[in-house]
Formats: C-alpha cells, sequence, structure tokens
C-alpha cells in the first residue's frame, strides 16, 4: 500500500518537477524523499532486529525518530517559505505577505507536530479544516498576484496539502480491515496508522518541491548562505526540539558536580548544579530513571539550619512523564529539573545553612519518603542527602583600630572581653570579636588554655569560634562579628591565677594556624596571652 502510494508520485516529481530545481534544491528534495524511504523500511520491517525498534522507529508514536522527521520536513518547508519572502523583494507585497504567512504556519504545524498541541483541542479537525480551506483560498489569489510560470507550484503546493490532509484525518477513520480488499490479499491486518504517516510524509515533501519551486522562480541562482540555510534547518530544528534528550547529558558532562546519590523507586541522582545569593537559592538535578518509573515522583528541597536543625524554606517539585525523543519508553533518560527557594527576608544572617534534597513517591493518594540506598554525599538522615551549605553574609563593620592577633592574614581577633575572677564549677563567659578579611575552606577550631601560676596545672576549652551557627569553613571575606563562649569551669580545679591563651588549629591535621600581634610579631606556640584570670 504504501508502494502504491508513493511509486506515482515520485514518478511524476522526477520526471516533471525535479529537473527544473537548481542543484542544490534538487539534493535537498532527493535527501529528504532518501530520509523517507529509509524510515518508511526500517518501520515497516515485521520483525524487528533489535528491542528498541519496535518504539523508537514507530510511525505513529509521538517524539519517534519518524515524528522528529515530519516535524523537521514542516520546518524546512517553512524556512523555504520565508527565505522565499526575502528574496522577493521586487515582486507583489501580497505575494509576500502569502509567503511569510505559510512559513509561520508550517513553523507551528512542525512545532503541533512534535509536541502533539493539537491534541488537547477536542474541536481540532474542524479547526484544521476551516484553516485548510483558507490556505486554499489564499494560494489562488496568490497565484493571481505572481508571474504565470509559478502556477506549477500552486498545483503541486495543493496536491500535496489533500494528501496530507487525507492522511492526517481520513485514514483514521476508516474501519480495521483484514485478509484483503477486494481482489488486493493482505495477511493479518491493514494498519492504517502507516499509511496515514506515509501519506503526511509525501505529501509535506510534494509541499516542500513547490516550496523550492517557488525560491527557484524567484531566485534561480540564489547565493551560497541560502543553501546552507536550507540544509541546516532540518539539522538545527531537531537539536531544538531533541534537546531535552542531549541537553541534560551535555550539561552533566561539563557542567554539573557530578554525584552518585540512588534512591528507592530506582532513581539515581548523577548530578547537580548550585547557584546561591542573598535573596535564593537555584538548583538544576540531572536524575536518571526507567521511564516508566519516573511518574509520581516528587523532590523536596529544604533549607536547613545548622544549629537548630530547622528548616527555614522549602520547596516541591512533582516529576513529569518525558514526552521527548528518549529511545525507548523505558529508557533510562537523564532529566533536567530546576528547583528555587526563596530565602526568607526575616532569615537571620551569619548562620550556617544546609541545602538538602529527599524523594517522595505518590501512592495511595499519600507520599512516601524514599530511602537512600547509596550516597556520595553527607546525609542528614537516611532520606535527606546534603547537596551544599552556604552562609547568609551580614552588613559589614570597621576593622578595629587595634586588632588584638592576626591569624595568618585572614581572621583579626578583636576585642575579648575576659572576666578578672570567676567562681570554679560555674560559667565563665567570655565575648570574642572576631573578622574575616579573605575566605577559607578549612574547618578551624579554637582553643582557650588556662594554665595555673603557680603549678603549672592546664585546663583546655575548645569549640568553634563562632559556635555551630557559622563554622569558619563558610566564614567570608568582610565578616565581622562576635560570639560569647560559656564555658563550665570544673569544680575540681586548684584555685589561684591563671595564665589564659587562645589560638586556632585546623581540625584535620591539628595544625595550629600562625598568629601574630599588632605590632607583627608572631606569637610563640601560636598562642595568642588573653591575660589573666583568677578562680576562687
Amino acid at each position: 500500500m504504501v508502494l502504491l502510494l508513493y511509486l506515482p508520485i515520485c514518478l511524476f516529481a522526477f520526471r516533471q518537477l525535479i529537473p527544473r530545481l537548481p542543484q542544490a534544491s534538487r539534493i535537498l528534495a532527493i535527501g529528504m524523499l532518501a530520509a523517507q524511504a529509509m524510515i518508511l523500511a526500517v518501520a515497516l520491517e515485521d520483525t524487528p532486529r533489535w528491542e528498541l525498534k519496535g518504539w523508537l522507529w514507530h510511525l505513529d508514536q509521538e517524539s519517534s525518530i519518524p515524528n522528529t522527521f515530519a516535524s523537521a520536513q514542516l520546518a524546512l518547508v517553512s524556512g523555504t517559505a520565508l527565505a522565499t519572502a526575502i528574496l522577493a523583494s521586487g515582486r507583489h507585497a501580497l505575494y509576500r505577505l502569502y509567503l511569510v504567512a505559510i512559513g509561520l504556519l508550517f513553523l507551528y504545524l512542525g512545532w503541533d507536530e512534535y509536541f502533539a498541541l493539537h491534541e488537547k483541542n477536542p474541536d481540532w479537525k474542524q479547526q484544521y479544516l476551516a484553516l485548510g480551506a483558507v490556505v486554499v483560498i489564499a494560494t489562488n489569489i496568490a497565484r493571481r498576484r505572481s508571474p504565470r510560470q509559478t502556477g506549477r507550484w500552486r498545483r503541486v503546493f495543493l496536491t500535496g496539502l489533500a494528501i496530507s490532509g487525507v492522511g492526517a484525518m481520513v485514514f483514521k477513520l476508516l474501519p480495521l480491515t483484514c485478509d484483503g480488499i477486494g481482489w488486493l490479499r493482505i495477511q493479518g491486518c491493514l494498519q492504517y496508522d502507516f499509511i496515514e504517516e506515509a501519506s503526511e510524509f509525501i505529501g509535506i515533501w510534494l509541499i516542500l518541491i513547490a516550496a523550492l519551486g517557488d525560491l527557484t522562480e524567484v531566485a534561480p541562482k540564489p547565493r551560497r548562505l541560502v543553501a546552507v540555510f536550507l540544509f541546516a534547518m532540518p539539522i538545527l530544528w531537531t537539536i531544538l526540539l531533541t534537546h531535552d534528550a542531549w541537553l541534560p547529558r551535555f550539561e552533566l558532562r561539563f557542567r554539573a558536580k557530578p554525584a552518585s546519590v540512588v534512591f528507592e523507586s530506582d532513581l539515581r541522582l548523577l548530578g547537580y548544579q548550585l547557584k546561591q545569593d542573598e535573596e535564593s537559592v537555584d538548583l538544576w538535578l540531572y536524575p536518571s530513571a526507567w521511564r516508566s518509573h519516573y511518574n509520581k515522583l516528587g523532590f523536596s528541597l529544604h533549607l536547613i539550619d545548622q544549629a537548630s536543625g530547622t528548616s527555614i524554606a522549602s520547596h516541591e517539585r512533582q516529576t513529569r512523564s518525558q514526552k521527548r525523543l528518549l529511545l525507548a519508553p523505558s529508557y533510562a533518560h537523564i532529566y533536567r529539573k530546576q528547583m528555587a527557594i526563596e530565602i526568607p527576608p526575616e532569615a537571620p544572617a551569619n548562620r550556617a545553612y544546609w541545602i538538602v534534597l529527599s524523594l517522595w513517591r505518590e501512592e495511595g493518594g499519600g507520599f512516601t519518603s524514599q530511602k537512600v540506598l547509596e550516597s556520595d554525599h553527607q546525609m542528614l538522615s537516611e532520606t535527606q542527602v546534603i547537596l551544599g551549605e552556604f552562609a547568609l553574609p551580614a552588613a559589614s563593620s570597621a576593622v578595629s583600630a587595634a586588632p588584638l592577633a592576626i591569624f595568618d592574614g585572614s581572621f583579626t581577633l578583636g576585642e575579648v572581653d575576659l572576666p578578672q575572677s570567676a567562681h570554679l564549677g560555674e560559667t565563665l563567659n567570655i565575648a570574642f570579636a572576631w573578622r574575616a578579611d579573605a575566605a577559607r575552606s578549612d574547618e578551624y577550631v579554637q582553643f582557650l588554655h588556662f594554665g595555673h601560676v603557680d603549678s603549672g596545672e592546664w585546663w583546655v576549652h575548645d569549640q568553634q569560634p563562632l559556635g555551630k551557627r557559622l563554622p569558619t569553613r563558610l566564614w567570608y571575606s568582610g565578616l565581622a562579628d562576635s560570639e560569647i563562649w560559656a564555658a563550665t569551669l570544673p569544680a575540681d580545679l586548684a584555685s589561684g591565677e591563671y595564665a589564659v591563651f587562645t589560638g586556632l588549629y585546623r581540625l584535620s591535621d591539628q595544625e595550629r594556624l600562625p598568629v601574630k600581634g599588632k605590632d607583627g610579631i608572631p606569637f610563640v606556640d601560636a598562642r595568642v596571652p588573653l591575660g589573666y584570670l583568677t578562680l576562687e
């Protein structure tokens, strides 16, 4: 049936139409026909030779190779009509307007072919029939405003329009036919969807020849740039349509931070991108899952205060079934999911926040958190993965005129409020003022050394300089903040006078951070003397 459809049309085209086109247009037309033949040959094969063929090359499936090619062919008609309108500067204004309208119409039809926009409209057939009637009338009017020799191409255009229209609307209405049609015997049942798509293919191909014929009449020897544009049009259009298939892989390889997080529901997080400023956190996820498993899943993004463990903001995003060129219905596609959280204006500054991701599945009207089976990232719980952290900066203040100590050109210790005396067993409150003049990624711990002046006995108390609310790995250039330490003095310490020292050491290797005084002289043992404290 497909052969009977193609044979007379191709014979006529190669005898009467294609010889009238310039070489570049002939190559383009023949190339598009050869692509059709290859797609039909693979799609009509009775015994698929590989597993993916049944879906990927199916003529009646959305987002398949035939569907993508059909859309690209419509886009090529659009590009040819628009190029003709640009080159026809000396022709009648109505003729050029007609070409522009045809170009825009076929551009929309190409988009609709791939994304099936018309299926959301129950009256699409009536509307398309009305649109077809308008195109027929406009074509006849344009024929009167154009040179006589273009009449051949108008007739070819209308013929192709009729063939593709019959394929799109009539064949779907035919009843199932098995065994044979009159004297013609067939095996099994006649699959009208194949004939429908083949009719659309060959009909649009005739329209393309007509558009190339129009271009030939306007510009018999067009510039090379025009030919390059026409040959590139279907390629660029295909890239645009299928960007959901290749763009996530490209970004994952060259832009995203890699990850290996496996959730229940067979979803794997392969990478992500994070962008954070003072107002929001933007996240691009690159999960991979079998297409059948991707439905009814959802991501939750939370900003968690590291000190209190509470969530200050969150965002939920449900997954959507991917309807693009994915190679197969069960293909483990790499998706691209964007999420964003607005940071509340009342969120405290100079605090550390985790960016936490979790996955859930909608089941029975409820939502079930999915456990993390494997992860190369830190976990907050069995269902929560920490993807990043940040600190909200506060307004910077001036550096103390007389800093007490400067640590390796990065951190400055300002005023320290050390009491002169305290009681054993009580809580000692000491206020430290800090400033960061450069950001560092290392984690530092501050120590307090209490040395008995007479006996030489030592007592040590360590903690983060600004507590859990802001670790030094998140200190930023211009940070200015203070913290009041609450150190409980052991009741069994010897009473008397103690010399008090402080300093910083790197948590990873216990190495002290070099420090010097305001006069530039380094302190011995990287310890800053704070004064004396009498314990009673």
